[in-house]
């Protein structure tokens, strides 16, 4: 899913975020729930939580009337800046590329048993 804050007119807040709603609209239609039935609704600056800087729910139209089934909220830099201040050190790193990067990544798994042995 690709959504751009052009492609929104600029009501979600952020790419990241708007992948995020348009990956939980695809799982939510995928496990059965009616594309008619599901709706998603922007928090008011009044309801948001204090770390969010925006906020959506995806609403499911029940027997019950519209029910909040589950929330995307950007939280933008809030945990890292919380984080670099109680370490009085900067997170900051930031690049965006043209075209995507694709690297092959070795992981090694080690067999800790015999491992383990060779360095008692």
């Amino acid at each position: 899913a690709v959504v751009s804050t052009q492609s929104t007119g600029g009501v979600i807040n952020s790419e990241t975020l708007g992948y995020f709603i348009a990956r939980i609209q695809q799982y939510l239609i995928s496990v059965g729930i009616p594309g008619t039935a599901l709706r998603f609704r922007q928090h008011m600056d009044k309801e948001m939580a204090h770390y969010a800087c925006d906020c959506w729910d995806a609403e499911c139209l029940t027997t019950y009337g519209w029910v909040e089934i589950v929330g995307c909220a950007d939280r933008s830099c809030f945990d890292l800046n919380a984080h670099a201040t109680a370490a009085s050190t900067k997170f900051v790193a930031q690049q965006r590329l043209d075209i995507p990067v694709s690297r092959e990544v070795v992981e090694v798994s080690l067999n800790k048993a015999v491992i383990g042995k060779a360095f008692k």
